[in-house]
């Protein structure tokens, strides 16, 4: 990729995993239910440092239809798309795959718990989660709480069998 060219690897990231997300949750219905959210999160983050709550806009993908606040009413949803996420460094609390899941876990607001969707060139789409999903197989747990799955066997779940397995954590 050249130089700048991380911004745009970004943006389509995110535009493919809110279609991903919209098919879900609609079972297969829409397509249109997330977009990418202003200034990625930014507008929270902003007015958190104002010392302001903000309603919404948290994370990378919000709900642009009434359908998708199914998800994002007790998700916040953070998407990272990276040449290297240096798992095996994470298992020490270093690399950038911790401090990003340590940052989206503090930004969080409480009530919603985080999700961190994850590319790494030449890899599948992972999933990360701040509990278990009973049934599926979970490729890693880390100290931190970080829960790593597939993204598509996530996306294979009934969107409301995934919820009761929130509902437990």
């Amino acid at each position: 990729m050249k130089a700048g060219g991380g911004k745009a690897k970004g943006g389509e990231f995110e535009r493919q995993i809110c279609k991903k997300l919209s098919l879900w949750v609609s079972n297969n219905l829409q397509d249109d239910l997330f977009w990418r959210s202003a200034m990625s999160g930014g507008r929270a983050t902003i007015r958190r440092k104002k010392g302001k709550e903000t309603a919404s806009g948290h994370g990378d993908i919000t709900a642009v239809t009434p359908e998708g606040n199914k998800l994002t009413d007790y998700f916040v949803i953070e998407c990272k798309s990276y040449k290297s996420l240096g798992f095996d460094s994470h298992l020490y609390n270093k690399g950038p795959l911790a401090g990003i899941w340590d940052k989206l876990k503090n930004e969080t607001p409480k009530g919603k718990k985080p999700i961190l969707i994850l590319k790494e060139n030449c890899r599948p789409i992972l999933i990360g989660l701040s509990f278990n999903c009973p049934g599926l197989v979970c490729l890693a747990v880390y100290w931190s709480n970080l829960h790593l799955y597939n993204l598509e066997h996530i996306l294979l779940l009934d969107f409301s069998t995934f919820t009761t397995f929130m509902d437990g954590a």
